[in-house]
C-alpha cells in the first residue's frame, strides 16, 4: 500500500500535466519476468492460511531472500532509467541487507507498530515470524535500518516502514511521474553509434 498509493499519486499528477498512459505501455521497463515472479511468491506464500503452515514458518526466512534477490535483479535491469530508477535499487539494497543480516526476517520495532497497527499484530508477529518479518530485539542487527518509521496515512491503515522503504516509495513515485509525463528515452534508441552516409557529400557523420 505504501508503494502503490504514491506510485497512483505519480502518475496522476503526470497526467494532469499532460502525460499520457501510453508512455507506460511503451516504457520498455525491463526484468518484468524476475520483478512479477517476486510478486507471485509473495502473494502465495505470505497470504493466509499459507504463512501459518510449517512450510512458510521453516523457511519463510529462505523464501523472503529469494523474493527480495528476484526484485532486485529485476530493477538492476532498469538502471539506465536514471536516478529514480536507482533510488529504487538502493532501497531494495537496504532492505536485502537487513533482511540477510538477520535471517530472512526484517526487524520491527514493537512500539512502532503497536502505535500504528495496534497490539494484535504485535502478539500475532511475536507469536511466530511470518511474513518476513520479526519482532526487533537486543540480537537484531542494522536496526537504524530496520522498520523503526511509523507511517500514518489517512483513511489508510497505518504501517511501519524503513529507509529502504522510504526510498522505494519516493524512487517508485518519480520514476511513474516521469515516465508518464514524458516518452520513455529508449524509444527509438540506437543501440551501438552508426557512421551515416550523408547523401550526396560522400561523408560520414556520427
Amino acid at each position: 500500500m505504501m508503494l502503490i498509493l504514491p506510485v497512483l499519486l505519480g502518475i496522476a499528477i503526470a497526467l494532469a500535466r499532460g502525460g499520457s498512459l501510453r508512455n507506460l505501455t511503451t516504457a520498455g521497463f525491463r526484468g518484468m519476468g524476475a520483478i512479477m515472479a517476486s510478486f507471485l511468491i509473495q502473494l502465495v506464500t505470505y497470504a493466509p492460511p499459507m504463512r501459518d503452515t510449517a512450510l512458510v514458518r521453516q523457511h519463510g526466512g529462505a523464501i523472503f531472500v529469494v523474493v527480495l534477490a528476484l526484485m532486485l535483479i529485476g530493477v538492476a535491469r532498469n538502471w539506465d532509467l536514471g536516478l529514480s530508477a536507482r533510488v529504487i535499487l538502493l532501497g531494495l539494497v537496504l532492505n536485502t541487507a537487513v533482511v540477510v543480516a538477520n535471517g530472512g526476517h526484517m526487524p520491527v520495532n514493537a512500539a512502532a507498530l503497536r502505535s500504528t497497527q495496534g497490539e494484535t499484530l504485535v502478539q500475532e508477529i511475536g507469536a511466530h515470524k511470518y511474513a518476513g518479518r520479526a519482532l526487533a530485539d537486543h540480537a537484531s542487527l542494522l536496526l537504524p535500518l530496520s522498520d523503526i518509521v511509523p507511517v500514518s496515512i489517512p483513511f489508510f491503515p497505518g504501517m511501519v516502514c524503513s529507509l529502504g522503504d522510504l526510498l522505494l516509495t519516493a524512487g517508485g513515485a518519480t520514476l511513474a511521474y516521469g515516465v508518464t509525463r514524458r516518452p520513455n528515452r529508449r524509444v527509438g534508441r540506437v543501440a551501438h553509434p552508426v557512421a551515416l552516409l550523408v547523401p550526396g557529400t560522400g561523408q560520414l557523420v556520427g
